[in-house]
Formats: structure tokens, sequence, C-alpha cells
């Protein structure tokens, strides 16, 4: 989880940086959204360690992690997120989403 936090803060600065904002404006945008991210990706944590969760509660939430990837210039992991959404129904899902989000091996 921390890698991704750490991999989308240096997209987001190289994201915004490409809409012609000055660091002065990026400093704060960058830091609320670290922050956002965090708590998504807690939630989502701990929704997965729930018994029962709905899938359409899981896949709200991997929805807003995905806006928020993406307004932060992650769109690689957005993309990989959305195909993963796709496939809720599959039981194979959740191990595929905790190696995408939780393995903090990936770079």
């Amino acid at each position: 989880m921390k890698n991704i936090i750490h991999e989308t803060e240096h997209l987001a600065y190289v994201y915004l940086k490409g809409f012609g904002f000055a660091d002065e404006q990026i400093i704060p945008l960058v830091e609320l959204g670290k922050k956002n991210l965090s708590e998504a990706l807690e939630k989502l944590k701990k929704l997965l360690n729930e018994e029962g969760y709905s899938l359409k509660d899981l896949d709200n939430i991997l929805h807003a992690i995905k806006g928020l990837l993406l307004q932060l210039g992650n769109t690689q992991l957005a993309q990989e997120l959305n195909a993963i959404r796709l496939e809720l129904n599959n039981p194979k899902t959740v191990t595929s989403i905790e190696a995408l989000l939780f393995n903090d091996t990936k770079i």
C-alpha cells in the first residue's frame, strides 16, 4: 500500500505539472490526494477483512480508488483496477485486489 501511495504521489506531480500548475499549487493537491487515497485503501482493507461484505460495497470503494488514481495521474493502476472490477463475481478477485493494491513489493 505504501508503494502505491508513493508511486502515485510521484506520478501526480508529473501529471499536474503537465497542466501548468505551479509547485505551490501542486503540493496541497497531492497531499490531499495522498490522504484520500490512503483513507480509501484503508477502508478497502477493512471491508475485505469483514465477513459477508457486499459486492456492491466492494465495487463502490474500488470505483472511488480508481477515480482517485485517475485524478492523480496513475492511469495504469486505475486501468488494472478497473479490469479487476469487471470480475467481482470471480472468487479469485479478492486475491487479485490484494496483490495489486497491498503487495508492497510492487514499485
